[in-house]
């Protein structure tokens, strides 16, 4: 019986430990800015200027990333799936017409016509 006693409280702890570190790798599996963009798992890019915070995701899909950013003046987000990545490491997010350009020291929003919507030079940036 007090071999048994010894089992069932060992189970008991080991059972205990496991659902700790779970719920502690499941807080951590999260990547991003708190309260601003963030990615499930980690961010292959974060990045912040004085006007907005970008992360680039892995995701599923033929890409095989996504971008998400937040304006920081308003607080407007845009998650778009489908980002891509070119030869020189850069990402390229396609919306309604608009383009992130996401590059080492900085951000550039071009309009549907080519023009220049935004070009932020990075206070932040760290590529993994």
């Amino acid at each position: 019986m007090r071999n048994r006693t010894r089992v069932v409280a060992g189970t008991i702890v080991a059972a205990g430990l496991a659902g700790a570190s779970l719920t502690a790798v499941g807080d951590a599996a999260a990547d991003g800015f708190p309260g601003g963009p963030y990615c499930r798992g980690p961010a292959k890019v974060m990045a912040e200027s004085a006007l907005s915070q970008v992360v680039i995701c892995p995701v599923q899909g033929p890409t095989g990333w996504g971008y998400s950013g937040k304006a920081k003046t308003t607080g407007n987000w845009i998650d778009v799936n489908g980002a891509t990545q070119d030869q020189f490491g850069r990402f390229h997010a396609y919306n309604n017409g608009y383009t992130y350009h996401v590059h080492r020291e900085y951000l550039h929003i071009t309009a549907p016509d080519g023009t220049t919507v935004s070009y932020e030079p990075w206070t932040y940036y760290v590529q993994r």
